[in-house]
This record gives C-alpha cells, sequence and structure tokens, in this order.
C-alpha cells in the first residue's frame, strides 16, 4: 500500500484483519483510495462501496481499518458490522456505540488488544482518557436508560451522536461500516442506514459503508444528499491472476500443497470468489488434504458442498430469505425445474402462486434472491444465476436430496462422477477463451481509426504479402492508400447474450456484437452494429462454414432490429476461394489471424512475457510455441548430448525427436501459456527428454476425439498432406528414441523420451 511519505509510516499489526497484510491479495487500489479519503487527500466525504457477494468486502474494511489505525494521524477508525443477530434497530444502535467506544479508546491508547475484548461499561469508563472519561460515561449511561416507549429515532441518534462527542474531542472519525444492508431487515419501522448517513454527515466524519452491489445504494433512496456526498467503488470478483494469486497464497498460509493445474482448476471452478476460495482452502488445511490432482480437488469440493462450509454458506442465505423450511424446500424445487423448463426463469405470480405464500412474502423473497444474486429480478420475472458453479451443485444437492429424496450415497456418487467429468471441460472451456483472438477487447478499442483496407480482405493481404516478413509488411501497409475508417464502438456484447441459440455453435467471445456510430458522429444515420465471429478452422474455412454463419448473423440482425450493420468473419487460416466468392458477393469483410493481430496491435496494446530458467545439472528450459522456437531446444539438446559423447547419429535423432515433440505441442494442446515446458537430465547411460505443455486436448462439440488427437494418442504417423509441416505423430518418435512414455495429465501432456548411450 502506498501512503504518504511525509512522516505517515504504517504499522504491519494485524488488528482486526484475518489475514496477514502481505498475504491479502489485490484490492491495493481501492485500499488507497479509503486511504485517501481517511487522510482527506481525495475526497471531503466517503465511500459507498457496492460489493458482489463473496467478494470479500468484510476483509477488506478489516484491512482498511487496520491500515488506518497504524498511522497515528488522529484518524480514529471505527469498524463495525451489522448484523440480523442484534434483531432491531436499537439493539444495533447499542452495539454500534459499545464497538465504537472501545475501539476509539483503543486507538487513544494506541493498545489494538482493546479493539478485539469484551469490555462492559465500567471497563470502558474507567481506560478513557482523563479527558474522555466525561463524555463517554455520559454516553454510556444515556444508552442504557433507553425504554421501549421513548422515542426510537431520537434513541438512535443518541446512539449515534458518539461522532459527534469524537470530533469535539479533537478527533477525527473514520466510520468502516459492513453489510449496510442488513438496515433493512431490522425491526423498529426506520431505517437504520440513513441513520448512520445522518450521522457522519453532521459530524463531518468520513466513512466506508459497504453492502450488496444490488441493493446497497438503494438503502439510501430517501436520502440523496448522501448519495451526492458519496464516491461509489466497487468491489467485484477478483481476476483470474489475481485469484490465482490468492490460491497460492491460502495453500502457502494453511500448509496445502497445489499444483499450478489445480490452482487453475480452482480458480475458474470457485468463479474467482475470495470466500470461497479461502473457505476451500481452509477446509483442505482442517481435513489435513493437499490439492494435487483434480480428484483430489473435486472429492473435497462435494465434501464441503454437503455439508462443509460452501453447503452452510449457501444453507444461510436461504435462511435468511425465507425462515420457514416448507417454503425454502418450495424454493428449491421451483429454482432448480425452473433452469430444467425454462432456461432459469420464473414469472414472479408463478413464484409466488408455487411457494403458496402472499404477496409481500414473496417479494421479500424475491428482493433477498436477486439482493444475494442466486438469481436476477427483471421485467417481473426472475432468472436463476447460471454462472456459479457452487450454487449450480448447491441447488442441484439440495434438489435431489429434499424434493427427490434420494438416497445420500447415490447423490454424492453421481455428483461426484459429474464435477470429475466436468474439470477438464472446465479446464478447457478455459483455455478455449484464452487461445481465442479476442475479439471483445480489439473491437472496443476501435475509435475511428484508419485502417488499410487489405487488412479486411483476405484475398487482397494474401495476394500483396504472402511471403513478406513483419517489418517488410508494416513497411508496405504504410504506404497503402485505401483506408477503411472503423467506427467508434461504445458497446460490445456476446452474440450469445441477444440469442443464446448462438452458443451451440460457438464459445460466447468467438462471436460478439459491437455498437458504435460512423464518423464519431452520434446520429440515427451514423448508428452501426458488427457482428463479428471468429471461426474456428484448423484450415481454411470453406464456403459451407462462411455461409452458415452469414444466415445465422444475418438472421440476428434482422430480429433484433439492426437495419445498418456489418460482418466480419475471422478465421485463424484465413478462407477457400469458394469462401472467398461468397463472401465478396455479401459484402463481408474477412480476415485470417494475422491481420487480425495486425488490426489489433493498431488499435489496442500488448505485452508478451517471456521467461526461462536452467539448472546446473538438470536442465529446464521453457520456449513460446511457434515461431521455430523448436529450434532453439534442438541447439540446446545438441549441446548437452555432445557434452555426453553421444554419437553424431544419436544426436541428429535427439534433436529430431525433440523438435517433432514441439511441434506436436504446438499443434494439439488448447495451451494457456502457449508454452513448451522441458527437461534435459543426464543420467550416467542415458539422456532423458520431458517435454510437457498445459492445456486439455480438445474435443469437438460432439464429444468425440477428431483426427489428430486419436493420431496423437494413438501414435499414428498418418497426417493430413494439408497440413504440411505439422508433427509426423509418435511413430516417428519412437522410431528415433529407445523409451518413449506418453501420459495425459489433469490438464495437459507429458512426453518423455529416453536416448541410451552406446559405448562403442
Amino acid at each position: 500500500m502506498q501512503l504518504d511519505p511525509q512522516n505517515k509510516t504504517k504499522t504491519d499489526r494485524q488488528i482486526l484483519g484475518r489475514i496477514a497484510r502481505n498475504d491479502f491479495v489485490d484490492r491495493t487500489g481501492e485500499l488507497d483510495r479509503v486511504m485517501n479519503v481517511a487522510l482527506g487527500r481525495e475526497f471531503s466525504g466517503g465511500i459507498l462501496a457496492a460489493a458482489r457477494p463473496g467478494a470479500g468486502s468484510s476483509e477488506f474494511l478489516r484491512q482498511a481499518f487496520d491500515a488506518i489505525f497504524g498511522i497515528r494521524d488522529e484518524v480514529v477508525p471505527l469498524h463495525f458490522a451489522l448484523s440480523p443477530r442484534d434483531k432491531t434497530v436499537i439493539g444495533a444502535a447499542q452495539h454500534f456505540l459499545n464497538t465504537a467506544l472501545a475501539q476509539y479508546i483503543s486507538y487513544r491508547r494506541n493498545d489494538p488488544s482493546l479493539c478485539n475484548a469484551s469490555l462492559a461499561a465500567s471497563d470502558l469508563i474507567e481506560l478513557a482518557a482523563s479527558a474522555d472519561v466525561e463524555w463517554v460515561e455520559r454516553a454510556l449511561v444515556s444508552s442504557s436508560q433507553v425504554r421501549p416507549d421513548t422515542d426510537l429515532r431520537s434513541s438512535v441518534r443518541l446512539c449515534l451522536g458518539v461522532l459527534r462527542k469524537m470530533r469535539e474531542a479533537g478527533t477525527r472519525p473514520m466510520v468502516l461500516l459492513d453489510d449496510i444492508h442488513v438496515s433493512s431487515s431490522l425491526s423498529g419501522g426506520i431505517s437504520l442506514a440513513t441513520e448512520f448517513a445522518r450521522a457522519v454527515l453532521s459530524s463531518q466524519s468520513r466513512y466506508v459503508f459497504s453492502g450488496l452491489r444490488r441493493v446497497v445504494v438503494d438503502e439510501f433512496a430517501e436520502f440523496p444528499e448522501f448519495l451526492n456526498s458519496s464516491i461509489l467503488l466497487k468491489l467485484e470478483e477478483l481476476s483470474a491472476e489475481d485469484a490465482q494469486v490468492l490460491v497460492e497464497s491460502a495453500c502457502h498460509r494453511f500448509g496445502v500443497q497445489l499444483t499450478d493445474q489445480t490452482r487453475d482448476l480452482l480458480v475458474h471452478e470457485l468463479g474467482g470468489v475470495p470466500f470461497f476460495i479461502t473457505s476451500f482452502v481452509h477446509a483442505a488445511a482442517e481435513k489435513g488434504l493437499h490439492l494435487k490432482s483434480f480428484r483430489e480437488c473435486q472429492q473435497l469440493y462435494l465434501d464441503e458442498l454437503m455439508g462443509g462450509r460452501l453447503s452452510r454458506h449457501f444453507d444461510g442465505i436461504f435462511e435468511r430469505v425465507s425462515s420457514s423450511p416448507t417454503v425454502r424446500r418450495n424454493l428449491t424445487k421451483v429454482l432448480f425445474e425452473s433452469r430444467l423448463t425454462n432456461n432459469g426463469k420464473i414469472g414472479v405470480d408463478v413464484l409466488r402462486r408455487r411457494l403458496d405464500v402472499e404477496t409481500e412474502v414473496a417479494q421479500e423473497i424475491v428482493k433477498k434472491l436477486n439482493a444475494f444474486e442466486l438469481a436476477t429480478l427483471s421485467s417481473n420475472f426472475l432468472e436463476v444465476n447460471s454462472e456459479s458453479l457452487p450454487w449450480h451443485d448447491y441447488l442441484q444437492t439440495r434438489y435431489r436430496l429434499e424434493v427427490v429424496a434420494e438416497p445420500r450415497a447415490l447423490v454424492f456418487a453421481d455428483t461426484l462422477i459429474e464435477v470429475l467429468k466436468r474439470a477438464p471441460q472446465t479446464m478447457a472451456r478455459h483455455y478455449r477463451r484464452e487461445a481465442s483472438l479476442g475479439l471483445k477487447k480489439t473491437l472496443e478499442g476501435f475509435n475511428c481509426q484508419r485502417l488499410p483496407v487489405s487488412l479486411f480482405h483476405y484475398d487482397r493481404f494474401k495476394r500483396l504479402y504472402k511471403g513478406a516478413d513483419d517489418d517488410n509488411i508494416d513497411l508496405r501497409l504504410e504506404s497503402e492508400s485505401e483506408l477503411l475508417r472503423v467506427p467508434q464502438v461504445v458497446n460490445v456484447a456476446s452474440c450469445s447474450s441477444f440469442d443464446p441459440s448462438i452458443g451451440q455453435y460457438c464459445d460466447e467471445e468467438r462471436c460478439v456484437v459491437a455498437h458504435g456510430f460512423e464518423a464519431g458522429s452520434y446520429s440515427s444515420t451514423n448508428e452501426v452494429v458488427w457482428l463479428v465471429v471468429e471461426i474456428e478452422s484448423k484450415l481454411e474455412a470453406g464456403r459451407g462454414v462462411a455461409e452458415a454463419w452469414c444466415e445465422r448473423l444475418q438472421g440476428l440482425a434482422h430480429t433484433c432490429g439492426f437495419y445498418r450493420f456489418r460482418l466480419w468473419f475471422v478465421s485463424p487460416e484465413g478462407f477457400s476461394d469458394e469462401a472467398l466468392v461468397l463472401l465478396n458477393e455479401r459484402n463481408v469483410y474477412n480476415s485470417n489471424r494475422q491481420q487480425f493481430e495486425i488490426i489489433s496491435s493498431r488499435v489496442t496494446s500488448s505485452e508478451i512475457d517471456r521467461r526461462s530458467s536452467v539448472d546446473a545439472d538438470e536442465f529446464e528450459m521453457i520456449i513460446p510455441m511457434g515461431e521455430d522456437s523448436e529450434i532453439i531446444a534442438a541447439n540446446t539438446v545438441e549441446q548437452i548430448a555432445r557434452r555426453v559423447n553421444f554419437a553424431p547419429e544419436a544426436i541428429n535423432q535427439i534433436k529430431t525427436a525433440l523438435v517433432e515433440a514441439c511441434i506436436n505441442a504446438s499443434e494439439h494442446s488448447l495451451s494457456p501459456d502457449r508454452k513448451i515446458y522441458q527437461q534435459f537430465r543426464v543420467e550416467s547411460d542415458r539422456l532423458v527428454v520431458i517435454v510437457s505443455s498445459r492445456g486439455v486436448v480438445p474435443l469437438p462439440s460432439n464429444g468425440q476425439k477428431d483426427s489428430s488427437v486419436r493420431n496423437l494418442e494413438n501414435g499414428s504417423a498418418e497426417m493430413d498432406s494439408s497440413k504440411g509441416r505439422r508433427g509426423w505423430g509418435l511413430k516417428l518418435i519412437q522410431s528415433l528414441m529407445d523409451e518413449v512414455e506418453f501420459e495425459v495429465v489433469d490438464d495437459g501432456t507429458r512426453l518423455r523420451m529416453t536416448k541410451y548411450l552406446k559405448k562403442p
């Protein structure tokens, strides 16, 4: 965390935070913003933090408390979490008063231990500084005299008035209020959220109020002055990179071993939600388990789902949605069956009738389901969340156990089999996403740039630049006079979000709709929609697939009322002559991967990270896939083999086998990092070469492995002649090396090749 260098020191003391400062992942920018507000450097008011469920907002506020406590600049952090256990508004207000006084006194005495101590009123008075004793005692006595027949609003304001007293004592309170959405569930007839808002404004306190993102703003609807005084801070799920760091950090903290493969599985199966990740790793530590294979992960996942932390998490939400076991059981039935029959959608009126509850009760249930993002409320329809795998699995297991009343052992066994089969599918889905060209990012960079027309016409580009190197292509593109001005794109979304049926033909990131304006002028005449698809094909895409996508996207355009639209097809290897005739007739832009990457480089920026490592005795090397990098590997293994005194013929055989292994790895894996990992181990009578890559073997949509995958696994040397330089298969490698072992591991493949040193 970056703090003002002007004598503002921070402490690494862990006070309220449950995670050590160094282990707290991401949120650095958000924490810096809180610190700027606390010190009055950015904003005179405060922050309204809208958090996704499970996004770690509570730990975020606790970390903020610890950081502010250590500054010692008369900014007193006050952390309080609203809880349904307080039941009433006045109960919560009194609880806040006692907590705030304990933290205030802890700060004044610079004794963090008092923050977590259970202190009675007499203890607080005794520990208070002499200058504070009088008002602290008066505040405690006044709050203890609140009676049910007194004016509730006045009593609440009396408790929250402690903020003004702290200001009068020469300090500046910084209120860190968590779970603000609980305010509406407290009985009493007044909004505690609004009262807190009035208290911080009237006392000129700074603040961070955090709550569920779908409802936090609604809590202050009757107090727009507060909303206008606050800046909105969004706390979302972690990015994949940050989630990976969190998994590694949690495993290190709890002493749990894992692999890169299982780390990535947890990231994507748990959706990058910090609560799910830390709970899962904690459960592994409690049971003395390690997470070194998909099987170990999925077995623990199911244990947690059917009785562990994940189960208790969703059970707790359901209990907050409804206190009636009967209603919860019926709700499970309705939500699960709606996913099977109505794509997860159900009308609110239908839900009320099937739950057999009053309208007001149904509305409250719907509101809470929406708030906790178990479902989404839109136009009087409730749509069950289909993105969260833990929620999906919980709902399914609860349905089978509680509604259908199936034996628990059967549900466990069936679900375990399903999640084990799903693990490689989940990773394959991730790798396909990583291997995609990135249509969305590129189109978001469109801002009326002028680009050479040849970049949007594969036949022209091939005719002009075939065989030219990159530098020469760039130079000649600059001299092109015919330019295309792309639109200013203002929104990009997946085609499947407009028509779910598109999802059966390709992944959502490979087909997008981009709304924009030509010439950057916001008028109806300049409005245009680009429909762009990345066609997966290892060869030039043919006429049939091009025609199918024309019909598909033109139909989507007409259905959605896109009267001015442009189609752009991208195929990594380009298009056949027959396909180009069709695309040109229909005025469809067309590009191959090289053209697309040039376009992307001109509207966006990217960075490539390459690294390698070598050990003195056991050699290791990492090379990028493609670009003839296998030649680097061949040169390296040649030097190693020479040191061991292999004969020239054997060296050539080793080099050829290694090159072939690298080519196969490039061709047949959906690698997320596009790297090939190599190990060279020299033993007394042999050289062992291990080539591995991440990325599960791809499957076509029908679930059957294509011929290229079957050839790889069976060691066939038969390859389509059109694939040119591509690998000849394991049979060639087996003929060159003495021992060859091919293994499909959790998340990729590993090829071990051994060559024995033949003594003369």
